[in-house]
């Protein structure tokens, strides 16, 4: 482990992306945000010091540089940090490392990033485009789940909390049954549209859960899909989409505004979302709001 240099890091991490249907640019791009901090490493502990030995402080630092020192938005510093969390997952399989030391960095949050982003039609139709296949062959659970959130407008605790009995892929419409337990005022009934049922129903019979877990989406051992699963898998559609970055409330934020546009009525979106009151509906439609339900 000790002779293998930063080229030889890069070299053998860009094999294994190669051989992980990411597509190119993605590949492309992990790599650049790699590169920047091997010259970091390089720059603040030395040439000698192996990007390997940075425990947990010094990914902090390097993302506190990012911030402070670059003036790096909060969703670049979390792309960097991203990919860092990838290639050190490649490490700890390949037992070049015991630990995976960008885990518990937390991602940023500010409040630009808490709010649904103004995303215009192009960056709509790049989404839509990447979630067909273009240029990428997805997984089909990784799939279902942006498409959970895109045609059904799903909160990212609503998809993780999401129950099998809560799926009824063989209603006519198919529809989602979210919250409503216990007389709760915000569950509501949610049609999918003929590409969000595709996704599931194609997803289904896959989908492996152990013995006492009934959530819909579930990881490769059977249990509950985690929030960090479904922020990797963001990451990984908005470096493939090109866009900075993506998350589950630009998601439902296109999905508010798609209801919009097909059924000119604000009540209906208010509806579809799960808002109590049209005000929060309406204050949510627009590109600067603050509401972030």
């Amino acid at each position: 482990m000790g002779t293998i240099n930063s080229n030889g890091l890069l070299e053998r991490f860009e094999a294994h992306l190669a051989g992980s249907a990411l597509a190119p640019a993605t590949v492309t791009n992990y790599l650049a945000d790699l590169r920047a901090f091997f010259r970091w490493n390089v720059s603040a502990n030395g040439a000698e010091c192996s990007p390997l030995s940075c425990g947990e402080q010094g990914i902090r630092t390097y993302c506190a540089y990012l911030q402070q020192s670059r003036s790096h938005a909060a969703a670049t510093v979390n792309r960097r940090l991203q990919a860092l969390r990838k290639f050190f997952d490649f490490a700890v399989a390949q037992g070049w490392s015991a630990t995976n030391p960008a885990d518990d960095v937390p991602l940023l949050v500010d409040v630009v990033s808490q709010r649904p982003q103004h995303r215009t039609g192009s960056d709509v139709e790049r989404v839509l485009s990447v979630m067909r296949g273009c240029g990428r062959d997805w997984p089909p659970r990784d799939r279902a789940i942006i498409q959970a959130m895109l045609g059904a407008g799903l909160k990212l605790g609503e998809l993780i909390g999401l129950r099998e009995a809560d799926v009824h892929l063989g209603a006519r419409p198919p529809y989602l049954s979210i919250g409503g337990l216990n007389g709760d005022p915000s569950g509501r009934i949610v049609p999918l549209d003929p590409e969000s049922h595709e996704a599931l129903t194609a997803y289904a019979p896959l989908r492996q859960a152990a013995g006492d877990v009934d959530r819909f989406f579930v990881n490769q051992d059977g249990r509950p899909l985690s929030t960090r699963s479904v922020q990797r898998l963001l990451h990984e559609c908005a470096v493939a989409t090109g866009l900075d970055s993506l998350t589950a409330q630009d998601l439902r934020y296109i999905y508010a505004r798609t209801v919009l546009q097909q059924h000119g009525d604000v009540k209906e979106v208010a509806r579809l979302l799960g808002h109590r009151h049209l005000a929060t509906t309406i204050r949510y439609l627009r590109p600067d709001s603050d509401d972030v339900q």
